[in-house]
């Protein structure tokens, strides 16, 4: 899932013209795709530290941004869509750490037999 999900996120984002405008809007697309990527990653290898998740994706944003640059495909390379970038893995990889935590707690909390 996670992989596919990648492919489909680094395709939509350097392909011109309205196949690569699913969503319209430019800020919503890059917090879909940066939300949606760090929670399938965290899932998927649950060891690996977020600290490296996030200079991953922080890697994968920037990559896709300079990629529009070179490219031409018909998109602005924007410090302001890495910066969504950026907020968005912040805050799914924070969010997963919660909901770890949670999880651990509640197992800690049920009695045992």
């Amino acid at each position: 899932m996670f992989v596919f999900a990648l492919a489909m996120v680094v395709f939509l984002a350097l392909t011109p013209g309205p196949l690569g405008l699913v969503v319209e809007s430019g800020p919503v697309r890059h917090l879909l795709a940066f939300a949606a990527l760090p929670v399938l990653s965290a899932l998927a290898w649950p060891r690996i530290r977020m600290v490296w998740q996030f200079a991953a994706y922080a890697l994968l944003g920037a990559a896709i941004e300079i990629a529009q640059l070179l490219m031409d495909v018909g998109r602005l390379a924007e410090w302001d869509d890495w910066a969504n970038d950026l907020v968005a893995t912040a805050v799914a990889l924070m969010l997963v750490a919660l909901v770890r935590a949670w999880n651990h707690q509640s197992e800690i909390k049920e009695p045992l037999g």
